[in-house]
């Protein structure tokens, strides 16, 4: 049965070029010509059906060597027709196949984004301790100590917050512009990039190559939208700087995976930051390689 079809098909397909509206106008003047041709012979020549073969012979050569190029070339423009037309059907089924998996991608995409948003998100809220005396500044896991290592000191100038919370603060300070001639100012600087923050290393890995795996610009655009808007924009400023900071630290291998996470997570907090100004709280070796990779602000 499909071998059938593949065989008539075409002649199907061909039939109905014949008569459409092209197919007609050929048809026609295949017909016209034929016509001149034998009106042209005929005055030319009597119609006897006594003559000799040979005349006979004569007659049908020259009516093959007459007709054969109009019928030759009329196939050829027929199944031109026929082959422009299976070429656009051609590109409109692969149009349509190459959205429905770009729809069945975003679905599964956004499902893996979105987990991955909701764990961040939970994480956030986790308690960390903060250690401050104004002259040095870092996090610090008490319990990890004796209590006889500990003095009222360290829990004098310790704080406790949450991870978010203490976003918010760092990168306030950071919009500042702090003097990176203080000790305890580069101090606060790196925390974002302490065990504290490890963790999401690879979340920031997996969004950024997630969403790189979506062809589709549509949803892409939407997915980012969406996406964005599950995390706080303090969230998606140390998403950058870690990004940024694997790309600095990567290895030689490494190197364009790790440009592609950033251009990614860069890109889409970028794009998606309501309040522009607050990229003026990324450092400035991070604002300068945004700008060298021409990502859009």
């Amino acid at each position: 049965m499909f071998v059938f079809k593949l065989i008539v098909a075409p002649i199907i397909k061909l039939q109905n070029r014949i008569f459409g509206e092209k197919g007609l106008f050929i048809l026609f003047l295949v017909l016209f010509l034929v016509l001149g041709f034998l009106d042209t012979f005929f005055n030319r020549f009597t119609y006897n059906l006594n003559t000799p073969i040979q005349n006979w012979v004569d007659t049908a050569v020259y009516f093959n060597n007459a007709l054969s190029p109009i019928l030759l070339l009329a196939t050829v423009i027929l199944l031109y027709w026929t082959w422009k037309d299976n070429r656009k059907e051609l590109a409109a089924t692969k149009k349509a196949l190459v959205e429905q998996s770009d729809t069945q991608n975003f679905s599964v995409i956004k499902d893996a984004v979105f987990e991955i948003a909701v764990g961040v998100r939970k994480s956030m809220r986790k308690n960390i301790t903060v250690f401050d005396d104004n002259n040095e500044i870092y996090f610090i896991n008490l319990n990890k100590f004796e209590n006889t290592e500990i003095d009222d000191y360290f829990y004098k100038h310790s704080r406790n917050t949450t991870l978010e919370a203490f976003l918010s603060n760092y990168f306030i300070f950071m919009r500042a512009k702090p003097n990176i001639n203080i000790e305890r100012n580069r101090q606060h600087m790196l925390m974002i990039f302490s065990d504290e923050t490890h963790e999401y290393n690879d979340k920031v890995k997996s969004i950024s190559l997630f969403l790189r795996a979506l062809k589709s610009k549509e949803y892409k655009s939407i997915l980012e939208i969406t996406l964005f808007s599950k995390l706080t924009i303090f969230t998606w400023l140390m998403f950058v700087e870690i990004a940024f900071h694997l790309y600095k630290t990567a290895k030689d291998e490494e190197k364009n995976t790790s440009k592609l996470v950033f251009i990614e997570i860069a890109g889409l907090t970028c794009r998606q930051m309501p309040d522009k100004t607050w990229l003026s709280a990324l450092s400035d070796e991070t604002r300068d390689k945004i700008t060298a990779f021409n990502i859009s602000m």
